[in-house]
């Protein structure tokens, strides 16, 4: 599946990964977590019915089930546990120039980031101090406060650029922050010379959704996320 074009696995799949994976015809599954619990979460992907068939079985293999599990959208039947939908976004060309862009500056993480990121957007994965992330980026106010920020990480092995944690300020919105940064961060990835630069956008965030558009992101795979209640 990796060496088919499948961008989710691409980004994760090294040439030495020596995680847990798992083949039937029409799906693959394999471990995305940690290095350290590479089991801790799983990915499958393919066509829906073969993937929620392989999902069966890599539950009933492993010794201690996944804390989350990625199913490919319309995979049936999806076990129980907490779900969330999303999709992931690829762009292969920079953007147009934003409107702010020019106010973009690279961030340190620390406590004011993370007041940033704890108050516009509590549910974020990528913190500060996570070791894939190149660069934090920003936009302050005219006060000087933190309006707008979002990481550039770099997969480990294979170095595919995504980004994560794009996050406004609540009294900063509505202003072009978020696009600002988010293309400014695109162009830094795709000027490297990768293939292309990509991010996870939750179903529910329906603005997200249509401002990436508008930068030239596209869809290209959806899932469901299952939180098992085994931890």
């Amino acid at each position: 599946m990796a060496v088919a074009g499948d961008p989710w696995t691409r980004e994760w799949i090294t040439p030495d990964w020596r995680g847990p994976a798992w083949a039937v015809e029409g799906a693959v599954a394999y471990g995305s977590g940690s290095a350290d619990e590479p089991a801790a979460a799983v990915t499958v992907t393919g066509a829906p019915d073969a993937a929620a068939a392989l999902a069966g079985h890599v539950l009933d293999a492993l010794p201690e089930p996944p804390y989350v599990l990625n199913l490919p959208r319309g995979a049936r039947p999806l076990p129980e546990g907490e779900r969330e939908g999303w999709a992931l976004m690829i762009s292969e060309t920079a953007p147009a120039a934003q409107p702010g862009e020019e106010d973009v500056v690279l961030l340190t993480p620390g406590p004011e980031l993370s007041a940033l990121l704890a108050e516009a957007s509590p549910g974020h994965l990528v913190r500060p101090g996570d070791p894939q992330v190149e660069v934090w980026a920003g936009i302050r106010a005219a006060g000087g406060e933190l309006a707008c920020a979002g990481a550039l990480l770099l997969r480990p092995g294979t170095g595919a650029p995504h980004l994560a944690s794009i996050a406004t300020a609540p009294a900063h919105r509505g202003r072009g922050r978020a696009a600002a940064v988010t293309a400014w961060l695109t162009r830094r990835a795709l000027e490297r010379g990768a293939p292309w630069c990509s991010l996870a956008r939750l179903d529910s965030a329906r603005t997200a959704h249509r401002l990436y558009e508008r930068l030239g992101y596209r869809t290209v795979q959806e899932f469901t996320s299952i939180t098992l209640d085994v931890w």
